[in-house]
């Protein structure tokens, strides 16, 4: 039911009833014209008032005491009875009375007595149409308002989550780039501070040596020798400083898998956990760079294939290997077909003399377990 047809049907049935009320009469009782036009005017003025008392959502009390005004008139002119359960229930629903109230209108039947059973049946009629209008359609609105604050608040609470993400985000790149400029920073001053001095020394050495080379040629040698020895001497400084720079495999990958997730909220709304049990030291580079690998293939096929909300990435470290796990709540599927996706993943494994398993019964899971003594290599 759309809007135009929950605002407008109830008005529309009360137009109907009141039409067919005045046919009644008009059959029912032998009238002239000049009476009959009459009854017209005050029976057109209740059904005016009675249908803007519906439609109208401001003033709905001028409306309804145009109702009682008109249907007094239409009393007067003892044509009115049929009118009176309409008025009480709508007089009742404008003050927010009980439903109960309602059986009020039955009070009706002491003055028609000798309109007993169209009364009746009309009362009873209306007492539903009102039931149904006032009490049941209400009661969805009132749902309908409450899913629709409800869904207000939970867009704006994901408007606030995302914003935070967000700036979560670019706090954390903020600090990657701090982290990257510092370490550029740290390996200038390193060479400057070490490199600096001893080539600056042995280019003044060198000069000196062409000089003393054509006079003094031993004393030349000995200097060229004493700058060769600088020299290689530097070179295992700058081969000391690098080594030192250089980023750590280990770490880089653990900082690899933490985006990953931050990535799939951020692009693609899905939450993604990483948890890890045990000494994580022990993992060597080689088992990162597998780790890493299966890991983001089978995170981009659960993105792609399994309509999941929620992917977990487990490593847990023991006495003699670690097992990796990598588990969505999707679909899953009834037949693994197996792509170049998988069979990369299985080859990796199968090198280092690991194991990889897969089930698909209950969404997506793949499990990778590697022993720590690696024999094969990448």
């Amino acid at each position: 039911m759309n809007e135009n047809v929950r605002k407008y049907y109830f008005p529309v049935i009360k137009f109907i009833y009141i039409m067919a009320v005045f046919l009644y009469y008009v059959v029912a009782r032998n009238q002239g014209m000049a009476i009959i036009s009459r009854n017209l005017f005050f029976m057109a003025g209740l059904l005016m008032a009675a249908v803007l008392f519906e439609i109208q959502d401001k003033k709905r009390h001028i409306f309804l005491g145009l109702e009682i005004l008109f249907l007094v008139a239409v009393f007067f002119c003892n044509q009115g009875s049929l009118f009176l359960p309409m008025v009480i229930l709508d007089i009742i629903f404008y003050f927010n009375l009980p439903f109960a109230v309602g059986i009020t209108i039955y009070a009706g039947l002491l003055f028609t007595w000798e309109k007993f059973i169209p009364y009746f049946t009309l009362s009873s009629f209306l007492l539903i149409l009102y039931f149904q209008n006032y009490v049941i359609i209400r009661h969805y609105k009132k749902q309908m308002e409450i899913y629709e604050q409800k869904e207000v608040s939970l867009k704006d609470s994901i408007d606030t989550k995302d914003n935070l993400f967000r700036k979560e985000l670019e706090q954390n790149s903020l600090y990657f780039e701090n982290r990257i400029l510092e370490e550029k920073a740290g390996l200038s001053q390193a060479l400057h501070d070490k490199l600096g001095h001893s080539i600056n020394g042995s280019v003044y050495q060198l000069e000196a040596s062409k000089v003393l080379l054509k006079e003094h040629p031993e004393q030349g040698l000995a200097i060229i020798q004493a700058v060769i020895d600088n020299l290689r001497s530097s070179m295992d400084e700058i081969r000391l400083i690098l080594r030192r720079e250089k980023p750590d495999k280990k770490s880089m990958a653990l900082l690899q898998l933490q985006n990953l997730c931050k990535e799939c909220w951020a692009k693609y709304k899905m939450e993604t956990q990483l948890l890890m049990e045990g000494d994580t030291a022990q993992i060597s580079e080689i088992m990162w760079e597998i780790i890493l690998d299966n890991t983001f293939e089978a995170v981009s096929n659960a993105l792609k294939y399994s309509k999941c909300s929620l992917i977990t990435i487990r490593i847990i470290c023991l006495n003699k290997l670690v097992r990796c796990s990598i588990s969505d709540n999707g679909v899953g599927c009834s037949q693994l077909k197996e792509g170049m996706g998988i069979q990369g993943m299985k080859n990796r494994i199968r090198q280092v003399n690991g194991t990889l398993d897969i089930n698909c019964d209950n969404g997506f899971v793949i499990n990778m377990i590697i022993p720590f003594e690696i024999t094969g290599s990448l």
